[in-house]
């Protein structure tokens, strides 16, 4: 006879993260990248000055990524609380 409390699925070691979980930084960093190359690009072709692109390519990069990371730890989805999302993802506590 089953027992309806442990009816759900059974993990015996820690739940693996699915390849969309893995691969959500990177997209974070693509996006820093890419805004950072803008604005390195942009500076590039003001000033003609390869040293000074770099240098506001870079600074444009981190803060991009200080940015993005600040705002994904600040918002949450609507509607959802941290507990259903963590269910959701397959991740128990």
């Amino acid at each position: 006879m089953s027992d309806p409390l442990h009816s759900g699925p059974q993990h015996d070691g820690p739940v693996q993260p699915t390849r969309k979980q893995r691969l959500k930084p990177f997209e974070y960093l693509a996006f820093a990248g890419a805004a950072g190359l803008f604005i390195g690009l942009i500076v590039f072709l003001t000033v003609r000055d390869v040293v000074l692109a770099l240098v506001f390519g870079g600074v444009g990069f981190i803060l991009t990524l200080l940015l993005t990371a600040t705002l994904m730890l600040a918002v949450k989805p609507k509607g959802r609380s941290s507990a259903d999302l963590d269910k959701r993802d397959g991740f128990q506590p």
